[in-house]
């Protein structure tokens, strides 16, 4: 981690005099491993980190339908494996849902 105030993300009225002599800025090296909730890999707020963030809301997104629509909340077979086949069959339904959609809108476009 970097001084805010060489990186320019804060106005520190001592400047980058109050935490070390060169420009740079003061740096601190932290492992992931001290605190995994505070210092996560990718680092949050970097490019890295906001593309895994969008890939975890799409997937969530999915999720939702999955339970609102498909009955994903409601499973009624015993089994682990039975369980699976059920969402598996879900996840192909949502699926092919989703390319029907896309179909009937990209005819749409053409027509």
């Amino acid at each position: 981690f970097r001084c805010p105030h060489a990186v320019g993300k804060v106005d520190c009225p001592l400047g980058t005099a109050a935490c070390s002599q060169s420009n740079y800025g003061m740096v601190v090296k932290k492992r992931i491993t001290d605190d995994v909730r505070r210092y996560c890999a990718p680092h949050r707020g970097t490019q890295n980190w906001k593309l895994l963030y969008n890939e975890r809301t799409a997937v969530e997104r999915c999720n939702a339908r999955l339970k609102t629509h498909l009955t994903a909340n409601d499973v009624h077979v015993r089994g682990i494996q039975k369980v699976k086949t059920h969402m598996v069959l879900n996840a192909i339904v949502l699926l092919a849902s989703a390319l029907a959609v896309n179909g009937i809108k990209g005819q749409q476009k053409t027509a």
